[in-house]
């Protein structure tokens, strides 16, 4: 989707509708098949096993303990699917000119702002992450608890430095708060096919399980 407002609007619709239901987060994860590049926006396989083994575990322990397991991995795994797709699609300064486009310079600014910052922290933590695993592996370390743990305190304890710095730096040019920017958008018109269909799977997550076998049928 070109357009990130019907984008980031989509993906509200569809992530309701993946909470909702088992039914809406199935029709959520056809509707990812039908209108995203599918697994040009997912992550590295290691890492995209990895978050669908925890799932899956999680699952397993719902259903051993009586609890709906399956529709706990369903659900899940169409959220997991959404949030990599948005993630992937969201190029720098889209969300920042969304927030602007809806909420005015002032608030939506500062929402737009903490936004971007926390997106571009994630790309930080990334690239971190696969620098140590580099590192790791050229020295022959392999992954375990013992290197897990201290790397992981040393990513916190360095967001925490990069946050201050940033918030220095912002005090020392004399942000207050709001800003004014003038966001530009391009639609495409598959981009509002896609926004529309993706209320259908709002309104199935409203049905019930047989009257939506019913209206497939």
């Amino acid at each position: 989707m070109q357009d990130p407002r019907l984008r980031l609007l989509a993906a509200a619709f569809l992530s309701l509708a993946a909470f909702a239901s088992t039914a809406g987060a199935v029709a959520a994860l056809v509707w990812w098949l039908f209108f995203t590049p599918r697994t040009k926006a997912l992550p590295r396989p290691g890492v995209l096993l990895s978050l669908v083994a925890m799932i899956a575990a999680t699952a397993l322990l719902s259903a051993w303990g009586g609890g709906p397991g399956l529709s706990y991995l369903i659900r899940m795994t169409a959220l997991l699917l959404l949030a990599t797709w948005v993630y992937a699609e969201t190029a720098e300064g889209e969300v920042l000119g969304v927030a602007v486009w809806a909420l005015g310079n002032r608030v939506g600014f500062e929402i737009g702002l903490i936004a971007e910052m926390g997106l571009t922290d994630l790309a930080v933590i990334r690239q971190e992450i696969e620098q140590m695993r580099v590192a790791m592996a050229l020295k022959g370390i392999r992954p375990g608890v013992r290197s897990i743990v201290p790397l992981a305190v040393t990513l916190i304890v360095t967001q925490i430095r990069r946050a201050d710095e940033i918030a220095r730096l912002l005090m020392v040019r004399g942000y207050t708060i709001g800003g004014r920017i003038c966001p530009r958008f391009e639609a495409d018109p598959r981009d509002v096919l896609a926004s529309i269909m993706a209320v259908i799977p709002v309104l199935l997550s409203t049905l019930p399980l047989r009257d939506v076998f019913i209206l497939v049928g």
